[in-house]
């Protein structure tokens, strides 16, 4: 277990970590009645070249496939298990995963059923 390196976590310089501790917000500043007296909005600090790299390698590796929708699906069979022992066996002696030998079953009652017609 001794050969293990800690990953290296890019620091940013922007404000976008959710994670890290939240500055107090400054107390607003009382306005001044009167037409025309706004403040300036300030700009945000452009981003350094350091953390676009950064940004940009942890946006590379931040796929979320949980978000995306699934096209596989999930099926549980309940039944005697001498039944579930031979489709088992059927599948390891064609080394066939489950879902394949099932449309290869599916596939030929259906075709046996059409040609009786």
């Amino acid at each position: 277990m001794g050969d293990r390196e800690a990953l290296s976590i890019p620091e940013f310089d922007d404000d976008l970590d959710d994670f890290a501790p939240r500055k107090a917000a400054p107390k607003p500043t009382p306005k001044k009645s009167g037409a025309g007296q706004g403040g300036k909005a300030r700009k945000p600090a452009a981003p350094t070249a350091s953390s676009r790299a950064a940004r940009r390698t942890v946006d590379a590796v931040s796929h979320f496939p949980s978000r995306e929708a699934a096209s596989d699906g999930q099926l549980n069979l309940k039944g005697p298990q001498h039944v579930l022992d031979r489709f088992k066996a059927m599948c390891k002696a064609d080394r066939r995963a489950y879902y394949d030998m099932l449309e290869i079953l599916m596939d030929s009652f259906e075709g046996a059923g059409q040609e009786g017609g």
